[in-house]
């Protein structure tokens, strides 16, 4: 009883839980899409001020770095590392839009997802009552493949009769 049980739970928590992916998917991507718009605005603040110094922005991050000041060493720094950040959610932006379906999403997120940005999309998700009926096909049978794992690995245990003695299969 209690295993029938066991299997309806895991196929119906995968059933419900895959279904969901292809919308977190969409979360992760508009959430992406958000912290690329925010880091571009702050390295085109740091290139609009380096243009009105007459420099292009690795100069003007050099001329940063060169200071005496740790605190616009320390500009430099941020200066850089938005860069390089930028270079990383772009490519990231470019690969997921590249990617023809939600299940080439969803790998493209688990192989190259910004750690950050999935605990924060993670974090907020919300499961809707929307579901995808691919992905809750997929989410059932994983279920059934728990399932039939836990047993394998777990084993069937003999059944006793109510005096306590074990029942035996008599040979034919």
């Amino acid at each position: 009883m209690i295993r029938h049980l066991f299997l309806i739970l895991l196929v119906i928590t995968g059933g419900i839980g895959a279904s969901q992916l292809p919308s977190f998917a969409r979360a992760y991507e508009q959430r992406l899409g958000g912290a690329l718009g925010e880091v571009q605005k702050m390295v085109d603040a740091f290139a609009l001020q380096a243009s009105a110094e007459g420099l292009d922005f690795q100069q003007l991050a050099e001329r940063h770095r060169q200071s005496g000041d740790t605190a616009v060493r320390g500009t430099a720094d941020r200066m850089t590392a938005l860069a390089d950040r930028r270079g990383v959610l772009a490519e990231q932006k470019r690969m997921l839009d590249a990617a023809p379906t939600s299940f080439d999403k969803l790998v493209s997120i688990a192989r190259f997802g910004d750690g950050e940005l999935v605990r924060d999309t993670l974090s907020t998700y919300e499961i809707s009552a929307t579901l995808d009926p691919a992905f809750g096909a997929a989410g059932v049978g994983l279920g059934w493949l728990i399932y039939g794992a836990a047993g394998s690995l777990f084993g069937r245990r003999r059944r006793s009769t109510p005096g306590g003695l074990v029942r035996r299969r008599l040979p034919k």
